[in-house]
């Protein structure tokens, strides 16, 4: 199965505007994550609360690890999947050629 050319260049302008529609439309969008959602829920209800352990370490450095990890196995994986769908579109086309031969 091959693309056309517009059908690439209309497919780069769909994910360019699905990628800065957002930036425009919500210039000033705070991304939380939903410890910070939990944390303020907790306050506008009971703004007394205490809370009844400390965490031991700080989780930011290992869960900032933690993601780049996750983003680091999605990355390979994305890239094992094309180079698997490549190589199997190399060799199909070495079939066809044979067999036209």
């Amino acid at each position: 199965m091959k693309l056309s050319a517009i059908t690439k260049i209309v497919l780069v302008l769909i994910i360019g505007a699905l990628i800065i529609i957002p930036q425009i439309a919500l210039p000033d969008a705070e991304f939380s994550g939903a410890d910070d959602q939990g944390g303020a829920a907790i306050t506008s209800i009971d703004p007394s609360y205490v809370p009844w352990f400390e965490s031991l370490f700080d989780p930011g450095d290992m869960e900032e690890n933690l993601f780049r990890f996750q983003q680091a196995l999605g990355v390979f994986g994305l890239i094992g999947c094309f180079g698997y769908l490549y190589k199997k579109s190399r060799k199909n086309e070495q079939v066809d050629n044979q067999l036209s031969k």
